[in-house]
């Protein structure tokens, strides 16, 4: 009896380790440190409204994501316009813009206080599974889905990849990870991001912290001063 209880114990700690063992290799597969960098097209105005952003075909456009444990930071470079900043800790919930005007920088902290709608990525993008070949983009493979818009007069074809959690860049509601070449429709047009490089590290925390010189606002206290200006 002593024998089979001793027996039992082992089989249950070995099970015990191995769910642990492979419950961790999960996490670890789907999480990600480092920097990803998308660039940017702007492929079709699609009769949306015109006037808005920038047509000029020479224009480089990025958006690169610095990601550490659950800090994520993103830049989003434009070179007519300049850069946008934003920090984000997702385990909060909290977002920060950093942005400079008249050579003052602030750093406007959003509300936490959000409806549902605006804590998920637009749920106006509808997603569904399509047999098509798979693509690799900056040495990461993908799976195709066809994506669809009301705004859309055809669907357009994504790749993402479930080994990275679809956190680091959440753009569809309905995507179970990173997205690699993905589209974003908007009255400025339609935009196409495509992942350029992927690079595993781990980004000093000196990334995602706000520059000493920044003024920290509420949202409504900066646009008190947007308005008085």
């Amino acid at each position: 009896m002593v024998l089979k209880s001793a027996f039992k114990k082992t089989t249950m700690l070995i099970g015990l380790q191995f769910l642990v063992i492979t419950s961790l290799f999960g996490q670890l597969a789907n999480s990600f440190s480092g920097e990803l960098i998308y660039t940017i097209k702007k492929i079709d105005v699609n009769n949306l409204q015109s006037g808005f952003g920038n047509d000029n075909p020479n224009t480089e456009e990025k958006l690169i994501i610095y990601a550490k444990d659950s800090l994520i930071k993103r830049v989003h470079f434009n070179s007519e316009n300049g850069i946008q900043e934003s920090i984000e800790h997702l385990s909060y919930g909290k977002k920060i813009l950093l942005l400079s005007i008249d050579t003052v920088k602030y750093a406007v902290q959003l509300p936490t206080e959000q409806t549902n709608d605006q804590k998920h990525p637009d749920s106006t993008y509808k997603l569904s599974k399509k047999c098509f070949p798979k693509l690799a983009f900056a040495g990461v493979k993908g799976k195709p889905m066809l994506l669809s818009h009301p705004m859309l007069s055809n669907d357009l074809y994504i790749w993402f990849s479930k080994k990275i959690h679809p956190k680091y860049n959440a753009v569809y509601e309905q995507l179970s990870g990173l997205p690699l070449k993905y589209y974003i429709v908007s009255e400025k047009g339609l935009y196409l991001y495509e992942l350029e490089s992927l690079k595993r590290y781990d980004p000093p925390l000196s990334i995602f912290q706000i520059p000493m010189t920044t003024h920290i606002l509420s949202l409504k206290d900066f646009i008190n001063i947007l308005e008085n200006k």
